[in-house]
């Protein structure tokens, strides 16, 4: 399937798309102080997508943040989270 990383195999063109909407769904969730919509089932679906392209995606287009460590006992969607960069524990400033 075309795509603007070039040819992928459908599976992971869609998990890609997927992962795209999933992380700025949670992103926006957590920011504006709603429950994070990224479950277990979800992240597990993306996570072969965020192996195979997040380093490239961050390399070449600064997507995402450095990979953060990801301490014993996380969940898949916290692990994948901290895979892309971001805090899966991170709350907005009060303000």
């Amino acid at each position: 399937m075309a795509t603007p990383l070039g040819p992928l195999p459908l599976r992971l063109a869609a998990a890609a798309g997927a992962m795209d909407a999933a992380v700025h769904a949670w992103d926006i969730a957590v920011a504006t102080g709603q429950d994070a919509p990224l479950d277990e089932e979800l992240a597990e679906g993306i996570w072969a997508a965020a192996e195979r392209l997040a380093d490239h995606l961050r390399d070449s287009f600064g997507v995402f943040a450095a990979a953060r460590e990801v301490p014993e006992g996380q969940s898949r969607a916290e692990a994948l989270l901290a895979f892309l960069g971001r805090d899966p524990h991170w709350v907005p400033a009060a303000f």
